[in-house]
């Protein structure tokens, strides 16, 4: 058994490496493609009924891990009737769901071309683009959620993975394939729905393919007692992951929060990258967990925490003294603001880097199903970044608002670190603070050698970029390795053996 959920675990994070790589590649080529064919509003109208769209996340509001928490011991019980009856009570929320999100769609299709003051198109074709966009959504809560959560719960999320793949490219050629035919802008969104629809029908395949549990209601009993405290947190960090923008809009000005989403958009797509390296982690955990294998979770434990303190370390290091250089280049010929902004551009890598250190501790925690008990981490860590940012944006401005979540972040994970000790398994403190000192020597050291290497080129157009970044990128890997195999010399030479050579070792 320990085999295959590490071969599971390995498939799942290539495959989301895989997709981080389809998606980013995709993203860059879609959306200047429809820019041309359909002009800038048009476009911006449909990313803006996107975002709209996803404020119903909120409804979703967590349910996701507290639902993955109790799969985790039928699943590896393969109880199928408990099985049933928690996928009987996800489908039911989600469907609840799924119904309301189709009223708001609705409300949204009737008003949107008031409330965005769009001129390029008339009011009924407003109304087709918000409701075709909506496809894919709805049957992703009425179909799909219920499935990607025992997907991943069971270790499977390269199933979805590959899915989403699919779906991402099969997309991509389409949109090409309809632009070059000059359809309408209603034609192609229409297509990228059903195709986008079709992937949680294939995932409802696999599962009822793969699974022989009924889902039903059990009216004697609810399994997903901690839905509510999952609500309550998912609110908490969907206002912290936010609060930045809303705070500029609102206490300075647009400028600044164009400033802030460039560097966002660069380093979210440099975190999600770190992420793709334990994809499945959680899940593991879970297993882990359910079967009270604690030694086995230790050591486990200890080896994601390298993996990503490794692949975090490397990519933002390199973030941290590429990213003023490559924006000085993207962003050349713009005048109206300063984008170059190298301390805001520090803290900001400092607080992805600081939620990659800590997703083994927040996975361990949702693991286990301990929303209850750690719900304050999430409050605290909303109030203190709402509270930090209003304080120092009038001051600081980006800085403050960065500044603030920074702190926030290092709150809950403080926090997770101190929990983990005194419950669940008992980790010894000792343990995070001597990752902490070797991660910030080999930060502090990246950083320096990084900063002279980038002051030795002439960087003036995207291909010196690229070479600049290629010689600071090998040697901050070189020296992040060194220093890890002096402090973690048998860890590291595991590693080496189960990416590199691809040998698989029991825990």
């Amino acid at each position: 058994m320990p085999d295959n959920r590490h071969i599971r675990a390995k498939k799942n994070i290539l495959t989301s490496l895989l997709s981080q790589i389809v998606v980013l590649l995709c993203g860059i080529i879609v959306p200047r493609l429809m820019i041309g064919a359909f002009g800038s509003e048009a476009y911006g109208a449909t990313t803006s009924i996107a975002q709209f769209l996803s404020y119903i996340a909120l409804l979703e509001g967590g349910i996701g891990g507290v639902a993955r928490a109790v799969l985790y011991k039928p699943l590896s019980e393969n109880d199928t009737d408990t099985m049933g009856y928690i996928m009987g009570e996800i489908k039911k929320f989600f469907r609840v769901v799924a119904f309301i999100f189709g009223f708001y769609v609705l409300i949204l299709a009737f008003g949107f071309k008031s409330v965005s003051h769009l001129e390029s198109m008339e009011w009924f074709t407003s109304f087709l683009l918000v409701i075709v966009i909506s496809i894919s959504t709805f049957g992703q809560y009425y179909i799909g959620i219920s499935n990607a959560i025992l997907l991943q719960a069971a270790q499977k999320s390269y199933i979805t993975n590959l899915i989403s793949i699919g779906a991402t490219i099969i997309n991509a050629v389409s949109t090409v394939l309809l632009v070059y035919f000059n359809c309408s802008l209603i034609i192609v969104k229409l297509i990228s729905s059903c195709i986008f629809f079709m992937r949680p029908v294939v995932m409802w395949l696999y599962v009822k393919k793969n699974y022989s549990f009924e889902a039903r209601i059990d009216k004697t009993k609810t399994y997903l007692k901690a839905k509510w405290t999952g609500l309550g947190q998912h609110i908490a960090f969907f206002l912290h992951s936010n609060t930045d923008i809303v705070v500029l809009t609102v206490m300075a000005d647009l400028s600044m929060v164009a400033v802030y989403s460039v560097y966002n958009m660069i380093i979210s797509h440099m975190q999600n990258l770190a992420m793709s390296f334990v994809s499945g982690m959680e899940a593991l955990f879970g297993d882990m967990i359910a079967r009270n294998e604690k030694e086995k979770l230790k050591v486990t434990f200890s080896t994601y925490e390298n993996i990503l303190s490794l692949v975090s370390i490397i990519l933002f290091s390199s973030a941290a003294v590429l990213i003023v250089p490559f924006i000085k280049i993207y962003m050349s010929g713009i005048t109206d603001t300063n984008y170059t902004q190298p301390v805001f551009a520090v803290i900001m890598t400092l607080t992805a880097l600081s939620y990659c250190l800590r997703l083994p501790y927040h996975s361990a925690v949702i693991a286990a199903g301990h929303f209850k008990e750690t719900k304050l981490s999430a409050y605290g860590e909303a109030f203190i970044n709402i509270g930090l940012s209003v304080v120092l944006v009038y001051k600081f401005g980006l800085i403050g608002v960065a500044a603030a979540t920074l702190i926030a972040t290092w709150f809950r994970f403080i926090y997770y670190v101190i929990y983990l000790s005194k419950n669940i398994f008992n980790r010894e403190i000792k343990l995070f603070i001597k990752r902490f000192i070797i991660n910030l020597t080999t930060l502090h050291s990246n950083f320096i050698v990084g900063y002279l290497i980038v002051s030795a080129f002439d960087i003036s157009d995207y291909f010196s970029w690229v070479i600049c970044g290629a010689v600071t990128s090998v040697v901050i890997t070189v020296i992040t390795f060194i220093i890890n195999f002096c402090f973690y010399k048998n860890d590291s030479i595991q590693l080496v053996k189960k990416f590199i050579k691809g040998k698989q070792n029991a825990q």
